[in-house]
C-alpha cells in the first residue's frame, strides 16, 4: 500500500470542576490516512487530491470522574499549572466528605381502612433518604 496523506493523532486532556467532582475529558484526535495500492495510483490520487477535497479527521471524548492520583499524574506533567491542579486537588479533597445518612423515615398511612387485612406495604427511598415510592402488595 502507497500512503498519500497521513497525519498523527494528537491527545488533549481537561479538568473541570462540576457538583463537587472533578471530570477529567481525554480528547484524542485521530489523523486522516488515505493509501492507494500502488505508487502509481498513489500519484494519480495525489494529483486529483489538490483539486478535490479530503474528510476531517474523528474525534473520539472520554469523560470519567478524575481521580486524586490522575490530578497528581497532570501536575506533574504539567509544572505551569502547578496552582490550578492544587486547586483541583483541594476541590476535590472537600468534596470527598461522604452525606450523612437519611434519617428514620415516618411514613402515615391516611387511607388504611381501605386495604385488605392482609396488605403488606413496602416503601422505598431515593439517592437523598426522601420517599420515593410504596407498593402495596395483597398477600
Amino acid at each position: 500500500m502507497f500512503r498519500i496523506l497521513h497525519s498523527e493523532p494528537s491527545n488533549t486532556t481537561t479538568y473541570v470542576p462540576v457538583n463537587g467532582r472533578v471530570f477529567k475529558f481525554d480528547c484524542e484526535l485521530f489523523g486522516t490516512e488515505v493509501f492507494a495500492a500502488d505508487a502509481l495510483l498513489g500519484k494519480i490520487v495525489s494529483d486529483a487530491l489538490l483539486t478535490g477535497s479530503v474528510t476531517p479527521p474523528s474525534v473520539e471524548i472520554k469523560i470519567s470522574e478524575a481521580t486524586e492520583a490522575d490530578l497528581c499524574a497532570a501536575q506533574k506533567q504539567m509544572p505551569s499549572k502547578t496552582l490550578e491542579f492544587e486547586q483541583l486537588l483541594a476541590y476535590t479533597k472537600a468534596s470527598n466528605v461522604p452525606p450523612p445518612e437519611p434519617g428514620p423515615l415516618r411514613v402515615e398511612i391516611v387511607n388504611a381502612g381501605e386495604f385488605q387485612k392482609d396488605t403488606v406495604i413496602s416503601v422505598r427511598r431515593d439517592q437523598s433518604g426522601q420517599l420515593a415510592g410504596a407498593t402495596a402488595v395483597k398477600v
